[in-house]
């Protein structure tokens, strides 16, 4: 799979609440703390997932290194009824 959004919100869903680094390297193999490699790219898809609302964060009770832990909120889903079904249909019909 991909390196995405999409990914780190599966790994969350599947696992549960988990630390920035805990995230990479569950849902990519990185480890940022054992890399010399840049953490941007991760670091910013974890903020397009924050501010989608697809991924929240609070800081954890116990005293840990990690400022954070990460966890999904809900799940991506495509809106979709049969009132709105039928106001399509009725639309296609007038169209002549």
């Amino acid at each position: 799979m991909a390196n995405s959004v999409k990914t780190m919100v599966k790994v969350l869903q599947e696992v549960g609440p988990m630390t920035e680094n805990e995230i990479t390297k569950t849902a990519f193999g990185y480890d940022r703390n054992a890399s010399y490699g840049s953490n941007k790219k991760y670091a910013d898809m974890l903020r397009r997932g924050m501010k989608k609302g697809i991924i929240d964060r609070i800081e954890p009770a116990i005293n840990s290194r990690a400022k954070f832990l990460y966890f999904a909120t809900k799940e991506i889903q495509v809106p979709c009824s049969a009132e709105l079904d039928m106001q399509m249909a009725n639309e296609s019909e007038n169209i002549q």
